[in-house]
């Protein structure tokens, strides 16, 4: 029968004709294509989800064109075919099963050119090996990193030993030599005390020696002490985890004594701003190396080619947290390298003694020790100023 249409089927049987209508056979076979076409359907929603969520994908076009197109076709024509059971829109059906072939043929060729490339792409065992293998690196630069971290606060530590002890010599130096003449001027007045040759002028001459000389000796000593007290006291607290309550601004100032030798070449003020009762229970050792590597990198960096400036450490506490913010007055930091500073190994002295470590072990330490965090000002434009908050660690009584 010639048909006016290729779509037309007013001139064909139902296909369920040829199941004679038996209702087993028909049912069996209706509820079948449904279920598969749903089937294939389903497959096709999950494909085109997985291609969009996962963006490293490779190829993702071959994908949809093996996954997609061919079951969405598939499931169109096993719907098709539950259709012409009762409707013989068999136009529709063979473009479907022409649509379904091209895609075919067309992944069936396309897939021995990507076959290589999926071949290529590591299975899991193998990215398992590398993953463990890039691990055991990490792990490796983390120890490395931390010796390194540990042997520049040793050096910090032992440049400030250096500093202090020159430090000292000169106090020291000063009570020798009075101590020696005074030695010299009693042994002198002893002899003419036993020669009976001593006259009170001698006497009072010699009194006036004892009293300007114990005295240098006095002051020397006293002065001496102070350095070593306050050496002792960081050296201390830098070595060891001492975790105690400690007065805030007197510790600071011990601190900045024990860095007098690094300042004593400047003319760089420093000032502390802080409450004389305000009390924290924490690791002083922790405040001390960052108030050491600030200021150290600020006489490297801040103040490189300045011979004046002023350090201001200014220490507030509200609600439980001590608000610690560091200034100094020098050159600051360009803003290309602001994101870079805490860094390890992060320097703008690379080759010129610089290890990069300064800022990084400051972060560390304010995060680690003092369970706090630490921020660049980068719209102060007077020098460098860094912000440093963290928990008081016990309840201020004077608050």
């Amino acid at each position: 029968m010639d048909s006016s249409s290729f779509f037309a089927h007013e001139n064909f049987m139902p296909h369920g004709m040829c199941y004679l209508w038996q209702a087993d056979i028909l049912w069996t076979s209706v509820i079948s294509d449904v279920l598969t076409a749903f089937a294939y359907f389903s497959i096709t929603t999950a494909v085109v989800i997985f291609v969009k969520k996962r963006h490293d994908l490779p190829y993702p076009w071959f994908f949809l064109l093996a996954g997609s197109v061919i079951f969405l076709a598939c499931g169109t024509s096993h719907l098709i075919s539950a259709i012409v059971i009762w409707e013989p829109i068999y136009g529709i059906s063979s473009i479907v099963k022409a649509i379904t072939a091209l895609t075919s043929v067309a992944t069936g060729i396309v897939i021995w050119f990507v076959l290589p490339f999926f071949l290529a792409l590591p299975s899991p065992a193998m990215l398992e090996k590398k993953n463990q293998a890039l691990k055991d690196s990490l792990d490796k630069l983390n120890f490395a990193q931390k010796s390194l971290v540990e042997s520049e606060k040793m050096a910090s530590l032992g440049g400030l030993v250096a500093g202090v002890a020159h430090e000292i010599n000169t106090p020291i130096g000063i009570g020798v030599t009075a101590s020696s003449h005074l030695w010299e001027e009693t042994t002198l007045i002893n002899h003419k005390h036993i020669t009976e040759d001593m006259t009170n002028r001698d006497l009072s001459l010699y009194l006036d020696e004892v009293k300007e000389s114990t005295a240098l000796i006095s002051s020397n000593l006293a002065r001496a002490a102070k350095l070593i007290t306050s050496f002792k006291q960081v050296a201390v607290d830098q070595s060891n985890k001492n975790v105690r309550t400690y007065k805030v601004k007197r510790y600071i100032e011990e601190v900045l004594q024990s860095l007098k030798p690094k300042l004593k070449h400047t003319n760089i003020i420093t000032e502390v701003s802080c409450d004389e009762n305000l009390a924290v229970h924490g690791d002083p050792g922790a405040l001390s190396q960052i108030i050491t590597n600030f200021v150290i990198n600020s006489l490297i960096h801040g103040f490189e080619n300045k011979t004046s400036g002023n350090i201001d450490i200014n220490i507030t506490c509200k609600g439980g947290m001590v608000l610690f913010v560091y200034t100094d007055s020098g050159k600051g930091i360009d803003k290309e390298h602001i994101s870079k500073i805490f860094d390890p190994f992060f320097t703008t002295k690379q080759g010129k003694g610089g290890t990069g470590l300064g800022l990084h072990i400051v972060y560390n330490l304010v995060v680690q020790s003092l369970k706090g965090s630490i921020s660049f000002n980068d719209g102060f434009s007077q020098g460098s100023q860094f912000i440093i908050e963290f928990p008081l660690g016990i309840h201020n009584k004077d608050e």
